[in-house]
Order: C-alpha cells, then sequence, then structure tokens
C-alpha cells in the first residue's frame, strides 16, 4: 500500500467513530446537565446563553444515537430537536435513557413557540434566540469571556451584564 492509499483509506484496522461537537467539555464539568442540539451553530449560540448548560452537537438529525450518548452515562440530559426532528428525536431518547442509564427530556420549546413560517424554515434553537435577541426579549453575552459563576449570575440578573458593559468592568 503506498502512502497515498493509506492516507485516503486509513489503515486496514482503522474504525471511524464520530463525537459530539464539544463533547471534550464533558470531563471539563463533570456536573453540568447537557443539552444536545442538531448543529454546532445551535450549540455555540445556545451556550452564550445558557452556560449553565453544556451545550453538544449531534452534526446531523441522524447524529444522535446511543452510541454517541453512551458517553453520557448517567448524566442529566435535556434535547433540544430543530422543528420537524421532534418525534424522531423522542424516539432515539427512549431508547438513549434505557441504554445510558440517564435522565433525558426533550424540549417542546420550538413545538410550542413555533409559526407556520417558522415551521416551513425548520426553525433551530439558534433562530429562535436570534429572534427573540433582536425582539430585545434577551440578552446575548456573545462574547462569552466570564468565568461560569459570573456567567451564572448575568443568566439570572440581565442587568449585570448592562452594568458591565456601561462602564466597562472587568472580571479579574
Amino acid at each position: 500500500m503506498t502512502r497515498f492509499e493509506l492516507a485516503t483509506t486509513g489503515p486496514p484496522d482503522f474504525n471511524l467513530q464520530q463525537c459530539f461537537f464539544g463533547e471534550h467539555l464533558l470531563k471539563i464539568y463533570p456536573d453540568k446537565p447537557v443539552a444536545i442540539v442538531k448543529s454546532e451553530k445551535s450549540a455555540i449560540i445556545a451556550g452564550c446563553i445558557m452556560p449553565e448548560l453544556i451545550w453538544l452537537a449531534a452534526g446531523n438529525i441522524n447524529g444522535l444515537s446511543v452510541e454517541k450518548c453512551l458517553v453520557l452515562k448517567g448524566r442529566e440530559i435535556i434535547l433540544y430537536p430543530d422543528l420537524g426532528a421532534y418525534e424522531k428525536w423522542s424516539l432515539k431518547a427512549t431508547k438513549i435513557k434505557e441504554k445510558c442509564n440517564c435522565k433525558i427530556t426533550i424540549s417542546t420549546l420550538l413545538e410550542d413557540e413555533a409559526t407556520d413560517t417558522d415551521r416551513g424554515n425548520g426553525l433551530d434553537i439558534a433562530d429562535y434566540i436570534i429572534t427573540e435577541y433582536k425582539s430585545k426579549k434577551i440578552i446575548i453575552n456573545l462574547q462569552c469571556y466570564f468565568s461560569p459563576t459570573l456567567q451564572s449570575m448575568i443568566y439570572k440578573n440581565k442587568s449585570i451584564l448592562i452594568l458591565l458593559n456601561n462602564l466597562a468592568l472587568e472580571e479579574i
């Protein structure tokens, strides 16, 4: 086998196994609940809004699997499916709960809040957050540079972020 063939096909015993986007955070924050979304974009944006959760991305609608979720054994998990994926992820949630011995819930936020236009566009949690931000219903800390403790305080009281920004305060 040439070097080129090895580089393009991998070694004969190679077995590709994908993980969640953000999975490295599980070891850093062993006690935080986990939220799973479809896309990496959603995981990043939601992580800035709700830093009290570890936000993982499945990568695609079929990326949520029992095999990937084995690393979540014993964790509290919340699934945030995109519009149109609720039923599919609900079925997967039952299997994951059985095999991974975890507490798993599935959010109905998008199903409850979506308009007909949203449904046609396949709204995801990131789109929802951005829409809420534009309507000034939530304040987003897109910088995500605060400690987890301060991020939690900001989440509970949005005025803290306003004070930090308006007074040009920095966390030390």
